[in-house]
């Protein structure tokens, strides 16, 4: 079961970008939000898919060189997490596998290199871990996704193939931050961890998309969706 979203800014923060809309990708803004785009390597191709019934849009790398992938996001460190309670989902699809990485959620990174803090979803080549990293204090365990039923080997998406992600927080740790983080993968429990982020760690919703190739590939990945919230 979903936990229940703020829709008044009385009860908290809470945006969501179904990705239907916007005449502004080429000028480095995306969907409802407005993404801001930043260049990892060499600039991705974005665009909107055509005849979805709710709206998406595509990331594809530069076939260049190695690690070239692109970074979304909004509000530049605009965020803290704190006891509250909150989480993210969003609903990707990876045409290919192999070589083929992202990293979904809320962190204070704008290149592949792994976030110093925040919590997030990644994909290494569609293998699925829960982080959860503090600038300030140890970061916690990465928590590999395990036991889904839609998963190859319960670990692994599957090629062209539409799933869902959901990461939810409760809980107040020492630091005034979240104390737990859930992951769910198309409705089924993956895993958890603790969490030490403080609550004066500033953060950023965040979707990065890379290769990881070796050399010049292009890979795709589809985001139908990205909803936040941060219970007041």
């Amino acid at each position: 079961m979903a936990a229940d979203r703020p829709y008044s800014p009385v009860d908290g923060l809470y945006l969501k970008d179904d990705f239907y809309a916007n005449d502004a990708v080429t000028t480095g803004l995306l969907g409802e939000q407005g993404w801001n785009m930043v260049t990892i390597g060499n600039a991705s191709t974005t665009a909107f898919l055509t005849a979805q019934p709710f709206g998406a849009f595509s990331d594809t790398t530069a076939a260049t060189a190695d690690g070239d992938g692109e970074v979304y996001r909004l509000f530049t460190d605009g965020l803290v997490l704190r006891g509250n309670g909150g989480g993210f989902s969003c609903k990707v699809c990876l045409p290919t596998i192999a070589t083929n990485n992202f990293r979904v959620g809320v962190d204070d990174s704008v290149t592949a290199t792994a976030p110093g803090s925040g919590i997030w979803v990644a994909s290494d080549g569609g293998v699925l871990s829960l982080e959860c990293y503090s600038n300030d204090h140890d970061d916690s365990p990465s928590t590999a996704v395990t036991g889904i039923s839609t998963l190859t080997s319960g670990t692994t998406m599957v090629a062209d193939t539409w799933h869902e992600i959901r990461v939810e927080w409760h809980g107040e740790n020492g630091q005034g931050g979240p104390r737990w983080v859930e992951i769910f993968v198309d409705d089924e429990y993956g895993g958890g961890t603790y969490c030490n982020i403080a609550n004066d760690e500033e953060v950023e919703a965040k979707i990065v998309h890379w290769q990881d190739s070796g050399g010049a590939l292009a890979v795709a990945m589809y985001v139908d969706y990205y909803e936040l919230w941060i219970n007041r």
